[in-house]
């Protein structure tokens, strides 16, 4: 007789994970027809070459900058913009549309000329968990001026949009540069600044413009001694430090994924406090892993708050909502900049 006949094994395979969304790929987004789908992605330029593309096209110029630096993202997705008038195109509802057939990005440029365009893309990015980045070589954002792009945006406090500065408008793409430099690290790990550039030329700055720069927290490219460096105050646009926007998206989006899978590959999670517990203990992963990527520190403990499910009513319950669940964690923080070295010397 046979074991089976007498004990029956049934194993089922269960999907371990649902959705990690890519943190590190930049979209570029353009007017171009050089392929029929909405986007391809794209390992380097060469196969872009191979599609039909110019070496004169946006979408090729901002993916040989984003190549060329060390270290650069393993991909990139090229978004494509069907238009009548390149000089009338609505980037939000390309954007939209970009997303509708890809979420699989995070950072976005675009070939958007005018600061209308750029304004209207910043204030749509604000409310999505993704980071647009641009640029700008108009003359009065190194001035006090407050009618240029960089000002609009600062006032309106837009924490998804970064804005580079760069003096030459000959240059295509220049934040392509920037964002390929810096996308591919682990978000938490750098500063976004102070590394070199490759393809782009530093600029010549005054104090004052630099002074100006930074009131209106915008990035630039130029000499800090020897050394050609983006430097600036290392925030976006609306004042938030660059790490700390990233960081606060790389939480939303990982404990949101990993609640998700929790609902995703059980077939019931009971409303008790073992159910809360899982959640409590995919949550406790998350922030460790925050820890180790320096987005927050563990020389103060974060601290995990969740509801006793004997204290809940049973209206609560039956609703099958769980809330209440918080936590507190100290960010790990950067040193920016070093102030106040005294010593003294004698003979």
């Amino acid at each position: 007789m046979k074991i089976e006949s007498i004990v029956k094994v049934d194993i089922t395979r269960e999907t371990s994970s649902k959705t990690i969304r890519d943190l590190q790929t930049i979209a570029v987004l353009s007017v171009h027809e050089r392929f029929a789908e909405d986007y391809r992605i794209y390992e380097d330029t060469n196969s872009m070459l191979e599609d039909d593309f110019e070496v004169t096209d946006f979408a090729y110029i901002a993916a040989q900058r984003i190549f060329a630096q060390d270290p650069r993202p393993k991909s990139i997705v090229v978004g494509k913009i069907v238009a009548d008038d390149p000089q009338n195109v609505d980037y939000v509802t390309a954007t939209n549309d970009l997303l509708g057939a890809t979420s699989e990005w995070f950072f976005l440029i675009t070939d958007a000329k005018t600061d209308a365009q750029k304004e209207a893309l910043a204030d749509f990015i604000e409310t999505q968990d993704l980071i647009y980045i641009t640029s700008s070589s108009d003359e009065a954002t190194v001035t006090t001026a407050t009618t240029d792009l960089a000002s609009k945006l600062s006032e309106k406090g837009l924490n998804h949009t970064l804005v580079l500065y760069y003096d030459d408008a000959n240059v295509v793409a220049p934040e392509a540069a920037y964002a390929g430099r810096h996308a591919s690290a682990t978000i938490g790990s750098n500063l976004w600044g102070y590394k070199t550039i490759v393809g782009l030329t530093a600029n010549k700055l005054t104090s004052t413009q630099i002074t100006n720069l930074r009131a209106k927290n915008v990035q630039f490219y130029t000499k800090v001694g020897a050394d050609s460096v983006v430097a600036g105050s290392m925030n976006m646009v609306g004042g938030e430090k660059i790490h700390v926007m990233l960081g606060a998206i790389w939480l939303k989006v990982r404990i949101a994924e990993r609640y998700w899978n929790l609902l995703y590959t059980n077939e019931r999670i009971l409303y008790t406090n073992a159910g809360i517990d899982l959640f409590k203990a995919e949550l406790y992963s998350v922030l460790s892993e925050a820890v180790n990527n320096n987005i927050l520190t563990d020389e103060s403990p974060f601290q995990i708050i969740t509801p006793n499910a004997l204290n809940l009513t049973s209206q609560q319950r039956s609703t099958g909502v769980l809330s209440g669940i918080s936590f507190r964690a100290r960010l790990a923080g950067a040193i920016i900049y070093v102030d106040g070295v005294q010593g003294t010397v004698y003979a």
